[in-house]
């Protein structure tokens, strides 16, 4: 959805922090040194060359820093957005990093309400904190409540203490007979676990080459104890939303989720993400790369501007607006909320849970591959049609929270792309007439999207872009903004469970979670729409169902409707809906305007007597089980009494205070 980058692995491991490097001990472990066990030795594939196989202290070592991850969650129920789904456990796996943090896959922590964490060398269970989430990157920074417990014991207890099982007895005769090198040999190993345990596992600063071999590690389903499949790389691209990523064809089930993958040296070189249903071996892992950017922006307090976490911050008042600015980065780019300052946090909507950075950043445009030599010529290209570059088709304006700098803010135009724009170039990286950028400098034969040298930077950021205006060549310089779009895409980042309810219809803000909570029941295709930029505080308001009661007799059958008017009036989100309803209050009836999506000519009126809904509100919400007409965020402020929240738990009082 997304569009954007790439850029050769030496600038990457210039740009990211130094990474720990492998001690010699680790370095001379393969793939299947990560795995422990079966002492076999791993002969990667086209090649003559053989691996040693790992030691028990390397096997343990690296063991020693994969936690697996028991997570109780209570999932919103976008169908009805009043109530939340049952609770409900799973499992998925985590790895140690430098500062005593635990690496996890968003997925496997979101939504969750306790998170426990066993190292796989323990029986022992410890609570976990979720400090910093980007669900857009599916990755999440959790921290250990009892660190000194967690971290100060690395092996599990003895089955008994006062009565040793025939194992033990025999590995203590064992290491009697051996002498004191077996003894120095076992401190070495404990010693090492206790050091990992303190830095982590090593990542990988490039990306993996084709055919490399990798192994994943991690607690799937099928047992509770720990597991490895080995395969190799079969393809560096990026998701749809133009992050990379890596296929792999080791198996990756779930349970894996949030586990690392090794390389031959032992090195972390991404994280198990997904796997794709319906493949023959074809799993999805997130590269280190994306990691570090990840890192980076949570060691620097980045979060989400208030306006990518919802719409409705558009309306924040000059003042909320202003701190929002004052309080984030140097480039102004994100709003840092203190978790102490509640004043903060409640002017904002969505702001709940842990920290989130900010999403991934974009150009704001969509482009036109240009294999036409006609087209080429056209847009004063005077190649013989075997140059690069791709048209720009359509752009949208940045985000009102971000600030450009003095000179861009003199000439905007300047600094942005306009349509019929040729994108020659990102960062002096040349951009082929397909769309796609070499991978890197030294692998210039593997080609990747260009959205990949744009994803790699974070929002805020500015990005040089080579282009030809009306037969001119110049060069801009554009700052990235994040992708919104008029459909919300994820759960608890930019896409919340809202509603109104009136005369037992339900009106809700359409998101992708909304439409896949309705996907099996029918629902039309929003595709159409779905991708189109946000713009402000602008919304799409859908009538999901209706709530069958006397009042709404005609109307039982209504839903999925997209809602263009009430009273003749359309809302532009959630809280002008409730405006006008309230508003209605003074008029006999309450008139809703609905259509189908791609039927726009075929217009639905629903129309209900607004003493009828006043006297069916209490009646509905108490047959239903809702608490309120409304969800709190939809509630306008302006109308809401500080400290007082019956207008949102009755409709009735409020229609009646406009009748006065």
């Amino acid at each position: 959805m997304s569009d954007d980058g790439n850029e050769s692995d030496a600038d990457i491991a210039e740009e990211t922090p130094p990474l720990p490097a492998p001690d010699a001990g680790e370095a001379d472990g393969s793939a299947a040194a990560v795995a422990g066990g079966g002492g076999r030795a791993k002969k990667r594939r086209g090649s003559g060359s053989v691996t040693r196989a790992p030691s028990k202290a390397q096997t343990k070592m690296v063991h020693s820093c994969i936690v697996k991850l028991i997570v109780q969650r209570v999932e919103a129920n976008y169908a009805e957005p009043w109530r939340t789904r049952t609770q409900s456990s799973s499992s998925g796996t985590g790895f140690l990093v430098s500062g005593h943090r635990i690496i996890t896959n968003a997925h496997v922590v979101r939504n969750c309400t306790h998170v426990r964490a066993r190292k796989s060398l323990s029986p022992v269970m410890f609570s976990c904190t979720v400090e910093w989430v980007s669900i857009p990157l599916d990755l999440a920074v959790l921290s250990v409540n009892d660190e000194a417990a967690f971290f100060g014991s690395t092996t599990s207890a003895s089955t008994s203490k006062d009565a040793p099982s025939d194992e033990a007895a025999t590995n203590a005769g064992e290491e009697a007979d051996a002498g004191p090198a077996a003894a120095s040999a076992k401190d070495d190993a404990a010693s090492a676990s206790a050091t990992a345990l303190a830095s982590g596992l090593p990542l990988c600063p490039i990306l993996p080459r084709l055919d490399e071999n990798v192994t994943c590690v991690g607690f799937p389903r099928g047992g509770q104890q720990i597991s490895v499949t080995r395969g190799v790389v079969s393809r560096v691209d990026v998701n749809s939303h133009g992050v990379l990523r890596i296929q792999i064809d080791a198996a990756i089930n779930p349970g894996n989720s949030g586990g690392p993958v090794f390389d031959e040296a032992g090195r972390v070189i991404g994280i198990a993400s997904a796997h794709l249903r319906g493949g023959s071996n074809i799993g999805y892992i997130i590269p280190t790369e994306v990691l570090s950017h990840f890192m980076q922006m949570t060691e620097n307090g980045l979060e989400a501007s208030p306006l990518e976490r919802s719409a409705l911050n558009a309306e924040i008042d000059k003042e909320s607006a202003e701190m929002a600015t004052t309080n984030g980065s140097a480039e102004h780019t994100s709003m840092e909320i203190d978790g102490k300052d509640t004043n903060s946090k409640k002017c904002v909507v969505g702001v709940t849970g842990p920290r989130m950075v900010p999403g991934i950043a974009g150009l704001g445009a969509n482009t036109q591959t240009l294999e036409s030599k006609a087209l080429r010529k056209r847009l004063g290209l005077k190649d013989e049609g075997d140059g690069g570059g791709v048209r720009v088709t359509g752009v949208w304006s940045p985000s009102p929270l971000i600030d450009l700098d003095a000179e861009a803010a003199a000439d905007p135009k300047a600094s942005s792309l306009r349509v019929d724009d040729v994108l020659l170039s990102i960062d002096g990286i040349e951009v082929g007439q397909d769309g796609t950028i070499p991978l890197s400098s030294d692998r210039p034969y593997e080609r990747i999207s260009k959205s990949y040298l744009i994803t790699r930077h974070r929002v805020g950021k500015s990005v040089d872009l080579g282009i030809i205006r009306d037969g001119e060549e110049m060069t801009l310089q554009v700052p990235l903004r994040a992708n919104r779009y008029l459909c919300p895409v994820y759960d608890q980042f930019d896409a919340h469970p809202s509603y109104v309810i009136c005369g037992g219809c339900i009106f809700v803000p359409m998101s992708w979670p909304w439409i896949s909570a309705h996907r099996k029941k029918g629902i039309p295709s929003y595709n159409a729409m779905s991708s189109d930029p946000a713009n402000g505080d602008e919304q799409v308001i859908v009538l999901s169902k209706v709530l069958a009661d006397e009042v709404n007799v005609g109307y039982h059958h209504k839903q999925y409707l997209i809602l263009r008017s009430v009273n003749g009036t359309k809302p532009s989100n959630m809280r002008d809906l409730v405006r006008l309803i309230i508003k209605g209050g003074k008029l006999p009836n309450l008139e809703f305007r609905c259509y189908m999506v791609n039927q726009e000519y075929c217009e639905q009126l629903i129309c209900l007597d607004v003493n009828e809904v006043k006297e069916a509100e209490e009646r509905i919400l108490k047959q239903h089980m809702v608490a309120s007409w409304c969800s709190a965020e939809c509630f306008p402020p302006e109308l809401k009494k500080d400290d007082d929240d019956s207008e949102i738990k009755t409709m009735v009082s409020m229609l009646e205070k406009c009748n006065m």
